[in-house]
């Protein structure tokens, strides 16, 4: 398998989008392509939903989700399974996905309180070595000057069936059509929050993933970074 051959230092790629659109698998992918880091903003947020929750607070007060934030003890590491989310020292990555903090995650991402508090954590990725970051406001906010950036996007009712998919896969019970239902308000809560909204970056690369297939779409955006840094890479 081909790698970059530098180590990526003080590189940071983005790779932005809506819930479904293949934004996580692909950057992870890229990461263990690279050998680089890798980290999913999104779990940032739903670490912080999941600490209001589990301490029967309120997400409805700004103040509560940004004492949270403040405070939050989270790491992103790689392991035998693939990249791992913990939690408070646990291993959260299943936790994290479950619907109700999925839903705490949009509403207490839309407090300037809580996403000042994990931006400085966010900013010190890429240091010592290459780091891909995905989430909805990477290439916006976080990072706005990042040589490359990716928009990942796909048809909502494919974002909606990935994620049916992805449930059914773990086991999870829900319903078909509330979870529907709630990604498009999430889509229309994250596209429309007053503070760092969901939005294609002037500069990003729009990768449309509804008919591609993982290999397309890893191929294509890592064509994208070795023209970009002018080094080799062996493609998929």
């Amino acid at each position: 398998m081909g790698r970059l051959n530098f180590s990526g230092a003080k590189i940071v790629i983005p790779v932005d989008g809506p819930a479904g659109s293949g934004k996580s698998t692909m950057a992870k992918a890229i990461a263990d392509y690279l050998g680089w880091d890798y980290l999913e903003t999104g779990a940032l947020y739903r670490a912080v939903g999941l600490s209001v929750l589990d301490m029967g607070g309120n997400l409805n007060s700004s103040e509560e989700a940004t004492f949270h934030a403040k405070n939050l003890n989270f790491e992103c590491r790689k392991t035998s399974r693939g990249w791992r989310n913990y939690f408070n020292g646990k291993d959260a990555t299943e936790k994290l996905r479950v619907e109700r903090v999925s839903e705490a995650a949009s509403k207490v991402s839309e407090y300037p309180g809580v996403r000042k508090a994990l931006l400085s954590f966010q900013r010190s990725f890429g240091q010592k070595r290459g780091a891909v970051l995905d989430g909805r406001d990477i290439g916006t906010v976080v990072f706005p000057n990042a040589r490359l950036k990716f928009f990942m996007d796909a048809d909502i009712e494919t974002r909606i069936q990935r994620r049916f998919d992805e449930l059914r896969e773990k086991g999870a019970n829900f319903d078909p059509d509330l979870l529907g239902e709630k990604l498009r308000e999430r889509d229309e809560r994250d596209r429309n929050r007053k503070e760092a909204p969901l939005k294609l970056a002037m500069d990003a690369i729009r990768l449309d993933t509804t008919n591609l297939s993982i290999d397309e779409a890893l191929h294509a955006m890592l064509e994208k970074v070795s023209r970009e840094y002018g080094q080799p890479i062996d493609l998929v």
